[in-house]
C-alpha cells in the first residue's frame, strides 16, 4: 500500500514523534512518503531521512493518509474525498480553541474515514464534531519506546537538584509556572536547584523571562536535542514538570514514570481518564497555581518517602499499559480503511 504520512511539522513534539514511531513500523511492509503541513527544518525530519522515507510536498497518488493532528483538518477534508483517511488527533481542549481561530479545520470530521484519539477524554471534548461525523472513532494511547531502546541509558551529570521541563516554550506548556514556582522557594532550597528547559522557544510572558535571563545558571534553555539526550536529561532530574493548561496523553509523563522520576503535574480532567491520581502517582496543582506547584516540588525534593512512593506507582501504571502493542493496532486501523475503501469502489 502507498501511504503518505501527513505530519505537522519537524521539529521535535509528542505528535511528530508518534508519527516517526508509526513510520518506523509502516515502513516495513508498505510505500511511505510524508508530507509536513510546514515544512521546515528539525530533529525529526533528520530521523525520516535515515529511514529512507521520502519528503514530498502533495497527496497526489497516495492510497492512503495519516494525517497528523487537528490541524491538519482543512487537508483531511480535501483529501477525504478522493482517498481514505485517517485522522491522528492529539489535541484536548486547546482543539475548541483551534477550531474556533481556524473554521477551515472542522470539515476534516466529515470527510476522515476513521479518527484515532489518544484518551477516552478527547473524545468527549471533540463530542459535537463527532455527532455527524461518518468517521469511525477510535481511543489507542501511544507508547514510546525510545527508553527500551537504549543499551545504557547514562543520566546526565549534575552538581544540583535538577528540574527538567520538556516541550516547546509557548504558552500552552506554561513553562514560566516552574520558574515562578522555583523563585518562590525557600533561598537555601533554591540555590540548590536548577532547571532544564528541552525544547523548541517560541515565546515566554515577560516577567519570567526577565528572571530567567538573570540566573542563567540556575534557569537553563537548551533548545531542541535528540530524543538521546533528552532521555539522558530525564533520568537525571529529581522532578519532572509539566504545567501546561491542555493536554491529552504526554509521552514524557510516561517516559518520566520509566524511569522513576517522581512527576508535578497541572490538574487537569484528561489525566483522571489515564489513571493519574494526585499524591498516587503524581503530585497535582490547579493550573496556575504556582504556590501550590512549588510546594509540590519542595515535598519531592525534600521528602524520599513520598518521592518513593509516586515514583513506584507511576511506574506500576506505565508496565500495566505497556502490554498493548499501540503501532500492531494502528497497522489494523489502516488495512480497514483501505479494505473499506477498495469495497465502495465495488459499489457495495
Amino acid at each position: 500500500m502507498k501511504i503518505l504520512l501527513l505530519n505537522d511539522e519537524f521539529y521535535t513534539t509528542g505528535a511528530s514523534t508518534a508519527m516517526l514511531r508509526l513510520a518506523e513500523r509502516l515502513v516495513k511492509n508498505h510505500e511511505v512518503y510524508v508530507m509536513p503541513r510546514i515544512d521546515g527544518e528539525g530533529e525529526i525530519r533528520k530521523k525520516f531521512e535515515a529511514l529512507g522515507i521520502p519528503i514530498v510536498k502533495n497527496i497526489d497518488s497516495a492510497d492512503l493518509v495519516v494525517a497528523n493532528t487537528l490541524m491538519a483538518g482543512a487537508h483531511v477534508a480535501e483529501a477525504g474525498p478522493k482517498v481514505p483517511v485517517v485522522w491522528w488527533i492529539h489535541e484536548a481542549e486547546v482543539g475548541r480553541d483551534m477550531i474556533l481561530r481556524f473554521p477551515q479545520l472542522a470539515p476534516g470530521f466529515k470527510h476522515a474515514s476513521h479518527i484515532v484519539f489518544q484518551t477516552e477524554y478527547q473524545r468527549i471534548v471533540y463530542g459535537s464534531f463527532l455527532f455527524d461525523s461518518p468517521a469511525m472513532a477510535h481511543v489507542l494511547p501511544f507508547w514510546n519506546d525510545a527508553i527500551y531502546r537504549q543499551e545504557d541509558l547514562q543520566p546526565k551529570p549534575k552538581d544540583k537538584k535538577r528540574i527538567v521541563c520538556i516541550g516547546t516554550i509557548e504558552p500552552r506548556k506554561r513553562m514560566e509556572d516552574t520558574i515562578m514556582a522555583v523563585n518562590a522557594m525557600p533561598a537555601e532550597l533554591r540555590n540548590q536547584v536548577e532547571v532544564v528547559f528541552i525544547g523548541k522557544f517560541l515565546q515566554l510572558s515577560d516577567g519570567p523571562r526577565k528572571l530567567a535571563d538573570a540566573m542563567p545558571e540556575r534557569y537553563r534553555f537548551l533548545g531542541e536535542l535528540p530524543n538521546e539526550e533528552t532521555l539522558r536529561y530525564l533520568a537525571s532530574a529529581d522532578a519532572y514538570v509539566l504545567a501546561s493548561y491542555s493536554e491529552s496523553q504526554p509521552l514524557t509523563i510516561w517516559e518520566a514514570f520509566e524511569l522513576e522520576v517522581p512527576v508535578c503535574l497541572s490538574d487537569l480532567e484528561t489525566y483522571r481518564h489515564i489513571g493519574l491520581r494526585h499524591a498516587h502517582n503524581a503530585m497535582m496543582h490547579p493550573v496556575g497555581n504556582v504556590e501550590m506547584l512549588s510546594s509540590n516540588l519542595r515535598m519531592l525534593l525534600t521528602n524520599e518517602d513520598v518521592r518513593r512512593g509516586v515514583t513506584k506507582s507511576g511506574k506500576r501504571l506505565l508496565l500495566k499499559n505497556l502490554t498493548n502493542d499501540w503501532a500492531d493496532e494502528f497497522e489494523r486501523i489502516i488495512h480497514r480503511a483501505h479494505t473499506q475503501a477498495e469495497i465502495q469502489k465495488l459499489g457495495y
